[in-house]
């Protein structure tokens, strides 16, 4: 009976977790993953990350097809540009899974830690450096820039009451091709479906703005998280019961969060998003140095830590909103 108590407990807790999850990945276009890996393993300590991975990269799925449902019919993804990347993205998730699982197996399992939170670091600082650019009516004189061009699109940005036009570059989607690698490979490896790395890629370097890039991150997130999953699953990471959970939990999150992205300045979106980043890498950081004994800080500690630096992340970012631009 006890047994039984404690089962349905940890359901529920992952249920919730899931919902967070669902909320904060669809609403950031990382799909859920890349915050449900550190949660869970913040939450239950003794759980290994590539069971943590497993759960993740399911409700990834669900948070992908929740979240791209309701973008899709608003017209927020660019799905020509999701379609050139998702097969790169896919070849990457395939070589991830397979050296996670070569890393697990032989014990080096904590070196997934210090990757996850090297990622997280890199995310945040690409993510300041770059400006949000809009250009209502864009006018281009030179022969050069229109020949350059692949794509010119428009979105309606229901915050700024106005469309807004963006323009794609050939150089630049090409550039974006070994990042969008490196996100499937991270998809795998992590099993955080690739979610941040592909908004450096989309954002930063091929120039969508940032609503239009969390909406086409989120679809291509649900193609890596199906491809890294299947891979998981046969590798015996994926508990189907715990699994479960995080999906019913996540689903609603995810939902809310496609309703509320339209509505919201992109502006609060990267206060949250640097926020949680933040704390997602100290958080793995820790963990990683302490399962390598490389560092050994009491559990209590290294919350306190992570959780210090999510508040100081938060406050500076919020005396310094009106410089990040919508």
């Amino acid at each position: 009976m006890l047994f039984i108590i404690e089962f349905i407990i940890t359901l529920l807790i992952i249920l919730a977790c899931g919902f967070v999850a669902g909320l904060i990945g669809g609403l950031l276009g990382l799909g859920g993953a890349v915050i449900l890996t550190p949660l869970l393993t913040s939450v239950f300590e003794n759980l290994p990350i590539q069971y943590a991975a497993g759960i993740s990269l399911v409700s990834a799925l669900m948070t992908s097809l929740m979240s791209g449902y309701r973008y899709l019919n608003i017209r927020l993804p660019n799905v020509k540009v999701m379609l050139f990347l998702c097969p790169i993205t896919t070849f990457g998730a395939i070589m991830g899974s397979l050296m996670a699982y070569h890393l697990i197996s032989r014990g080096f399992n904590w070196i997934l830690y210090l990757v996850f939170s090297f990622i997280m670091i890199l995310t945040m600082v690409l993510s300041l450096k770059r400006k949000e650019k809009y250009n209502i009516t864009p006018i281009l004189t030179r022969r050069e820039d229109i020949d350059h061009i692949i794509l010119n699109d428009v979105f309606f940005d229901t915050t700024l009451k106005t469309y807004v036009n963006y323009t794609i570059y050939r150089m630049n989607l090409i550039k974006s091709i070994p990042i969008m690698f490196f996100g499937g490979l991270m998809s795998g490896l992590l099993g955080i479906g690739g979610g941040p790395i592909n908004i450096l890629a989309l954002y930063n370097v091929i120039g969508l703005p940032l609503k239009v890039a969390t909406a086409t991150s989120n679809l291509i997130v649900g193609v890596t998280a199906a491809t890294s999953g299947s891979l998981y699953w046969a590798f015996g990471y994926i508990q189907p019961y715990l699994a479960m959970a995080s999906a019913v939990g996540i689903a609603p999150g995810a939902y809310l969060a496609s309703y509320l992205l339209p509505r919201v300045r992109s502006s609060s979106v990267k206060v949250v998003l640097l926020s949680v980043f933040s704390y997602l890498s100290v958080r793995m950081l820790l963990s990683g140095l302490n399962r390598g004994h490389i560092l050994i800080i009491p559990i209590m500690t290294r919350h306190i830590i992570a959780f210090s630096v999510l508040l100081l992340a938060l406050m500076i970012l919020l005396i310094m909103r009106k410089y990040i631009t919508d």
